[in-house]
């Protein structure tokens, strides 16, 4: 596929915002709406002409008439062509690191040159968000219309259910507060209407945030002017950069079970959290940041990070793990299947089967980051004497292991080369009798890595 096909230029207009790109060549002033005026780049202008609409992700300017994307934007400012704007946006704002010195330097001049925000004015901001909140369900999180959401993905609802395990992952979207906005919001917030809003609060569980999921069929026809998701501009209350969404709710699991994973998205946390993994947190539509990291840090030093198995999902990743990597966390990177994300897994295959795939993957990780970081594979470390198989009692497998690191790391691995084949012969069954021996096979498989775990060591949760 063409690098700069209809289906790449659009992906690549909803990772980078507009606003973000725009801010380091314009001071912009936020206002409510979505909206940032700045004085445009384009003409002799003394007063701010230029608009930027960030939930629309254009930009306009209401005197010389120039407007357009990020990419004309860029090809204005810097004078070149479609296609240079589009390699320049690429290799500055999708590599996952912080933006070039030179738009560091731009961004904290304008932010010197502009007062910080009184505590009282903070207070306001968040006043209207709690304000917008509230006029979507009620006073209270549990009067949230989660069962009037309808979205396009098919396995969202079945019927008027949420479809499967509907009623732990409904708890999850009560507990995260998302609604539905209706048609007729607050003029500030009206790039919301109609979206499945997804509340976002900073560590401090302030409600700084929203993310706003369109519940159209997004095709490459009317993805220029519907875009999935819309956020709240940045502000002195919120920058995505800075912002990991859950960790309000995250933060003392993560220290409990003492890593974090890391999602790609709202609703990948939401799976997770489904699914019983409390320790888990999202970027907020950005690139993985130093700032997030050091945030995470503050928590823990042991991320698993889990993305979207698809190529854009592993570019992430690998970007991620790199700023972790220049923080000195330890980082291990969790496959799903192909084409697959944690909240399609989750609905297509059910809580208990999700959790053995993600404690499939754990293992598939954890033994990757020692390969890495020894430059040992622990299956050249098994002896000759051969282990039992898996259909052995657990009792007699675990007695005739030695007690050396090695040969338990060995064990771990047989045992999740085990599970993998299972796992791959169980999508291939419905409800019947094989399908029932699989995973009393998994079950079993399950205890025994759990009996090894302890044996390292190590905390049982990373084979739940």
């Amino acid at each position: 596929m063409n690098d700069n096909s209809k289906e790449e230029i659009a992906k690549l207009k909803e990772v980078v915002n507009i606003e973000d790109v725009i801010g380091t060549y314009v001071e912009l002033e936020y206002k409510l709406g979505g909206k940032c005026l700045g004085l445009c780049p384009f003409h002799d202008d003394s007063t701010p002409s230029m608009h930027v609409h960030t939930g629309k992700q254009i930009f306009k300017c209401f005197a010389c008439n120039e407007g357009g994307d990020v990419i004309a934007f860029i090809s204005k400012i810097k004078s070149c062509t479609f296609a240079e704007a589009v390699n320049l946006l690429r290799q500055e704002w999708c590599n996952g690191s912080t933006p070039p010195p030179q738009h560091i330097a731009r961004r904290e001049k304008a932010k010197a040159q502009k007062p910080p925000a009184t505590p009282a004015q903070l207070a306001a901001m968040e006043a209207e968000n709690v304000k917008f909140m509230r006029s979507m369900y009620g006073h209270h999180p549990a009067l949230a219309r989660i069962h009037e959401v309808k979205l396009d993905d098919p396995s969202w609802m079945d019927g008027n259910k949420y479809h499967p395990d509907c009623d732990g992952i409904t708890q999850a979207y009560v507990d995260f507060e998302v609604s539905q906005a209706k048609s007729t919001v607050p003029s500030a917030f009206k790039a919301m209407r109609g979206r499945i809003v997804f509340p976002i609060r900073d560590e401090n569980n302030r409600l700084v945030a929203f993310a706003g999921r369109t519940t159209q069929t997004i095709t490459d026809e009317n993805r220029s002017y519907t875009p999935k998701y819309v956020n709240s501009q940045t502000s002195d209350l919120y920058n995505k950069s800075r912002t990991l969404y859950g960790l309000h709710l995250a933060g003392e699991p993560i220290r409990t079970e003492t890593f974090a994973f890391l999602t790609e998205g709202y609703k990948d946390t939401l799976a997770m959290v489904a699914a019983g993994f409390k320790n888990t947190v999202a970027q907020c539509g950005a690139a993985f940041t130093d700032d997030h990291a050091e945030l995470l840090k503050r928590y823990t030093k042991r991320v698993a990070v889990l993305m979207d198995a698809d190529e854009r999902g592993r570019e992430i990743a690998a970007a991620a793990i790199t700023v972790l990597h220049r923080h000195g966390m330890q980082t291990s990177e969790l496959l799903l299947p192909p084409g697959e994300d944690p909240d399609s897994l989750f609905r297509r295959i059910g809580k208990h089967a999700f959790r053995t795939i993600v404690a499939e993957s754990q293992l598939t990780g954890h033994l990757q980051a020692l390969k890495e970081s020894t430059g040992v594979d622990p299956a050249s470390l098994v002896s000759d004497n051969p282990l039992k198989s898996p259909e052995a009692d657990e009792a007699d497998i675990i007695s005739t292991m030695q007690s050396d690191r090695p040969r338990l790391m060995a064990r771990e691995q047989e045992l999740q080369h085990q599970m993998r084949k299972l796992g791959s012969k169980r999508f291939l069954f419905g409800q019947g009798p094989e399908r029932m021996q699989i995973n009393t096979e998994l079950m079993k498989l399950r205890s025994q890595l759990s009996e090894v775990s302890k044996q390292l060591n190590r905390p049982v949760v990373w084979y739940k």
